[in-house]
């Protein structure tokens, strides 16, 4: 997947939350334009996406950290939102988006992170139940984050997650997937998630 792509996946529900990204509902439908292979620039859609002052600047970093000259890479990309072994020349979990929103907190002051919002605000990782079709929910399990001294990853729960059919079209039950303000972004492949799963893990040991 095109890294472009891949960063207005996980960045699209919290634009069109207002919580990230420009104020501009053309540009929102910019993007979703462009995930539904409409003809957009991709020039303007870089110009979109280096609006979003929390993500931009961390791609920026991992890519110069990495000697990568595109910031939009798919490595870069999913280090941030995932993790990978790119975050390791780029100041590691510091530079990962659960740290962000764990340690760092909000940068554009639009939203204050806290108590629950932490859980939809994390990229969350969960196995497919069932697919609901008509409702275009997917029903996961995952482990949900909680806690009020200490945060943790909670025992497993079951929930239902929002999932654009058009954008994701080849998910099925069983399958590991990634999901970010209740709604589903990627399907993951195996190390993605243990990857997920492990800065995650390292992020809650910092605090």
């Amino acid at each position: 997947m095109l890294g472009i792509k891949l960063a207005i996946l996980y960045g699209i529900k919290p634009h069109e939350l207002g919580f990230c990204g420009p104020r501009n509902k053309k540009d929102t439908q910019i993007l979703l334009d462009y995930l539904k292979d409409k003809k957009v620039s991709e020039k303007k859609i870089r110009k979109i996406l280096e609006q979003f002052k929390g993500a931009y600047p961390h791609y920026k970093f991992i890519a110069k950290s990495n000697g990568i000259k595109d910031p939009f890479d798919e490595r870069v990309i999913i280090a941030y939102w995932v993790g990978n072994e790119l975050l390791k020349k780029a100041g590691g979990i510091k530079s990962s988006h659960i740290y962000h929103v764990l340690v760092i907190g909000s940068v554009t002051g639009r939203i204050v992170l806290k108590g629950k919002l932490l859980d939809l605000c994390r990229v969350g990782w969960g196995k497919v139940l069932k697919l609901k079709t008509k409702s275009q929910k997917l029903k996961i399990r995952y482990r949900p984050l909680r806690g009020k001294k200490k945060l943790r990853l909670r025992k497993p729960a079951e929930k239902e997650i929002d999932w654009d059919e058009d954008l994701l079209p080849k998910v099925q039950v069983g399958d590991w997937v990634s999901f970010h303000w209740n709604q589903v972004v990627e399907v993951l492949s195996k190390k993605d998630k243990e990857n997920l799963e492990k800065y995650t893990k390292k992020t809650l040991n910092f605090l």
